[in-house]
């Protein structure tokens, strides 16, 4: 490993953006940073990075001392004639071998066994840097690549003005102080938000066409570094549809959650949030609890909404947005829910649909193709009496209690694993207890959080296991084993001898925990 020992990085908390730690000979600096750009260096704080500079001066340049030195390259222009542009590989990758530093300039080409072949022979460096090149699915391709490759490195993109907050977004942890680049920095470290992003996105032609590509085209690769915390969103803009946090919403809803009724009220969506405290909603569950009375929880209740698509009630507590309310939605927004709903329909056996809208909906046009039987209400709580009474034959067996049933889909959705559990909860002004055998297992706030007690009972969904005495965080060397579905910000159980010694919360996805060199990766809440 060519990476010098007296360097190294960690990273602190990640959400798409990461905060981290550079440490050099104890001189520590956090990132991101706006990198102070000297004549023949860049500044970040106390250190000093050697500027790349092309391999042909370095032979005659006398060259000076800095903190952190740069391999020399020769710069390849990207749309160089193919053999001219192998030459200029092969030669920078031989230079790599031989020379030392802990910066690497990184020159893309627009074909892909090059940069294929650069990838396979570049050794880890605590800084690469790369350029904006004009073509965005080669960029986003590498710079994932080599990211999975080396999560302990860090990452310079010269980018300028709209397009920072992006690839602050992405990962990106070094920028040039030029232009407006400390503006648009500062207002995305202020408010990390990724409707901020999709602000800014709307800035230039060539920033629009980069968010469009990571959103379509490298959900697969970006997903690992978000977060799932239900915090409050903002989705004001199309794009949003392509969020990765929606699309994760709906892939996760397809795999771990079920539909346990054959008959389904479909229900419009509401400004306030969680649904059953709005106005609209009140009325609903009032009635449904009048006509059905111990049976409420026999049916199921799927909210329609966009970007979402499907919210089951049972999940409601772990959604909070907002979106612009028109009362028109686009064909996008209308095949969103479409999909969803027929692949969560498609679990059901024969299932009847109560449309509970009314006859101008937009709601309604997602539903013209179904091809399952659909009653409407118009809207009218009378209409849905008549309709429950005379299907009667649907609801009315054994009553199922609606917090067990609620708490146990909760579980299984956040912690990717269906249990067949008999959880309870109790709902407070402000948080929910979550119980087993009527002893308190945990709390819901925006998501659950377990105790020792909880994390036994589910020790089988997302769990690190550790091979030592838990007394402080864990870090990325004492971990044997993982599941493999933890993201930042996930309740994890920790084990030791398939024994509950702990609950933190995940620094880092699964994925890169077995692959940091070093630095926490789930912080310790509870210990056994």
């Amino acid at each position: 490993m060519s990476l010098e020992p007296k360097y190294s990085f960690e990273i602190l908390y990640q959400d798409g953006y990461r905060l981290g730690k550079i440490n050099l000979n104890n001189i520590i600096e956090t990132t991101p940073y706006i990198l102070k750009n000297n004549i023949d260096y860049f500044q970040l704080g106390d250190i000093t990075i050697e500027k790349p500079l092309s391999h042909l001066i370095s032979q005659s340049y006398r060259r000076k001392k800095y903190d952190i030195l740069t391999v020399p390259q020769v710069q390849i222009p990207f749309y160089l004639p193919i053999k001219k542009a192998k030459e200029l590989s092969a030669l920078n990758i031989s230079i790599i071998k031989e020379e030392k530093g802990g910066c690497l300039p990184i020159y893309l080409t627009k074909y892909k066994e090059i940069n294929q072949e650069l990838l396979n022979n570049i050794p880890e460096k605590l800084i690469y840097f790369l350029k904006r090149i004009p073509d965005e699915r080669i960029l986003l391709d590498f710079y994932f690549r080599l990211k999975e490759k080396y999560p302990s490195s860090l990452f310079f993109i010269d980018s300028l003005n709209y397009e920072i907050p992006i690839f602050l977004f992405l990962g990106f942890d070094l920028f040039l102080d030029e232009e407006n680049n400390r503006k648009f920095f500062n207002e995305y470290i202020s408010n990390p938000s990724p409707e901020l992003v999709e602000m800014y996105s709307n800035g230039s032609v060539n920033s629009r066409k980069l968010i469009r590509i990571l959103y379509k085209e490298f959900y697969h690769f970006f997903e690992l570094y978000i977060r799932r915390d239900f915090k409050s969103s903002y989705y004001i803009d199309d794009i949003s549809l392509n969020r990765p946090q929606v699309v994760r919403w709906h892939n996760e809803l397809e795999k771990y959650y079920k539909i346990d009724s054959n008959i389904v009220l479909l229900l419009p969506c509401s400004a306030k949030k969680p649904y059953r405290k709005s106005k609209s909603h009140i009325k609903i569950i009032s009635h449904l609890k009048k006509v059905l009375k111990d049976k409420y929880s026999n049916i199921s209740q799927l909210i329609l909404t966009s970007p979402l698509g499907v919210v089951p009630r049972e999940l409601e507590d772990f959604v909070n947005y907002d979106i612009p309310v028109t009362g028109h939605w686009n064909q996008e927004e209308l095949d969103s829910v479409y999909d969803l709903l027929i692949s969560l329909l498609n679990k059901c056996e024969n299932p009847l649909l109560i449309a509970h809208f009314d006859d101008k909906s937009p709601y309604l046009k997602a539903l013209n193709k179904i091809p399952f039987k659909i009653v409407s209400t118009n809207g009218d709580l009378d209409s849905l009496e008549e309709i429950l009474k005379a299907n009667r034959d649907r609801w009315n067996g054994e009553s199922i209690p609606e917090s067990k049933i609620k708490a146990q889909k909760m579980f299984s959705f956040q912690f990717k694993k269906e249990f067949d559990i008999s959880f309870d909860y109790q709902e407070k002004r402000k948080s929910i207890d979550l119980l087993f055998n009527r002893k308190i297992i945990g709390t819901f706030e925006n998501k659950i959080k377990t105790n020792i007690r909880g994390g036994d009972t589910i020790k089988d969904s997302l769990w690190a296991d550790i091979d030592f005495d838990l007394r402080g965080d864990v870090f990325s060397k004492g971990i044997l084993d993982i599941s493999e579905y933890i993201r930042p910000g996930d309740e994890v159980i920790i084990r030791k001898d398939n024994k509950v010694v702990g609950i933190g919360e995940a620094i880092v996805s699964s994925k890169l925990m077995k692959n940091l060199n070093r630095g926490k990766v789930i912080k310790i809440r509870k210990r056994g």
